[in-house]
This record gives C-alpha cells, structure tokens and sequence, in this order.
C-alpha cells in the first residue's frame, strides 16, 4: 500500500514559510523582506521556499491574501423584510471598524502605499485582496437594503462612498500617519452612530 510519507511535513513547511513572509511583509515591507530572511524566518532553506513558491511575488501575494481573509473574514450580512435595519446597519459599521483599525490592517495600509507609490503591479494584487472584498460586502448589504426598500434607491457605489467616509473622515488619515491613535471602541461607537443618523438622513425610505 503506497503512504503519502513527507507531505504532512511538506504542508507543515508551507505554513511556516507563508506565515513568516507575513510578518516579515508586515514588519519590513516588501522590498526589505528577502527570501534568505523569510527562510532564516520559517526555519527552512532557501530552496524550500522556492520549491513551495516560484518567487517573491507569487510568495508576497499568497501571504497577503491570507493576511487580509484572516483580517476581514467578510460574511455577507443577510437582510430579511422582518430585519431590524438599524441594529443590522450598525453591525456592518462595527465589523467595518473593527477591520480597519486592526494594527495588522494599519500594517496593509502601509505596505499598500509602499507599492503604490513606485507603480509596482503588486498593489493591484493586494487592492483586490483587501479593499475591493471589503467594497463588495458593503455593495451588497446596500442593495439587499434598496430591495427591501429599507433605504432609498441610488448607486450603490455612491452609497458605500458616503458611509466609508463618514466612518473613516479624516480621522483615519492621521491614524495611518500615526499623529492620532485608533479609535477607543467607545469613540467608535460614537462614530457608528453618528455616521449612521446622517447616512439615514439622506436615504431613509
């Protein structure tokens, strides 16, 4: 009977090498992060990381990927004619939030800038991962909430343009520049919702 003797160790590898990449992209940055100190990192050789990942890139964009899933894990919030639209809509805010000011996420937004500023094609990679999975979970909750006619009827990018900014305004802005601290989870509270008196102010049904 033929055995599968070394895979477990072959995936046990995987993981180490995609996890120090992680905190390594996170702590230094791309371009700081070689592949000698991310296999230094994970314990493994340098040609174990290349045989479990071709290049950096491909290394970058699964460790980036992961990071992002783990930071948002995005469910898509159900809405029902019989929901209660305010509490949902306030728990849409909250997950937002908490996402968003994650010292891991401040990290992505960072590292994010890092890319884009020098035009590397890897920030569109990264953009998908994060801020468009993060869009499409709001697109969505907006349209469930214009169907069942809880809110009124426009573009729903128009709509989930308004709420991110009220949300982040330029508070967020100063805590990516590190001048001003995440919100306390009563500041955010706060910031929920006010957000959310001023979004119904123009969009309740």
């Amino acid at each position: 009977m033929q055995t599968t003797v070394g895979r477990p160790k072959d995936l046990e590898k995987r993981k180490h090498i995609v996890e120090a990449a992680k905190m390594l992209f996170l702590k230094l940055g791309y371009h700081g992060s070689s592949m000698n100190r991310i296999a230094q990192e994970a314990g493994v050789t340098k040609l174990t990381v290349y045989n479990h990942f071709q290049d950096k890139e491909t290394l970058f964009t699964c460790a980036i990927e992961q990071t992002c899933e783990e930071s948002i894990s995005a469910r898509p919030l159900r809405l029902t004619e019989n929901s209660d639209f305010r509490a949902s809509f306030h728990q849409a805010c909250e997950l937002a939030m908490n996402v968003i000011n994650l010292p891991e996420a401040i990290k992505l937004e960072h590292l994010l800038l890092e890319l884009a500023s020098e035009n590397n094609p890897l920030a569109m990679r990264f953009y998908t991962a994060s801020h468009k999975r993060m869009s499409d979970v709001w697109l969505d909750f907006f349209e469930q909430a214009t169907t069942l006619k809880f809110i009124k009827a426009d573009v729903l990018e128009k709509q989930m343009n308004l709420m991110l900014s009220l949300l982040l305004g330029v508070r967020h802005h100063e805590v990516l520049l590190g001048i001003r601290p995440s919100p306390t989870p009563e500041e955010a509270q706060q910031i929920i919702r006010e957000s959310i008196d001023l979004f119904m102010l123009k969009y309740k049904a």
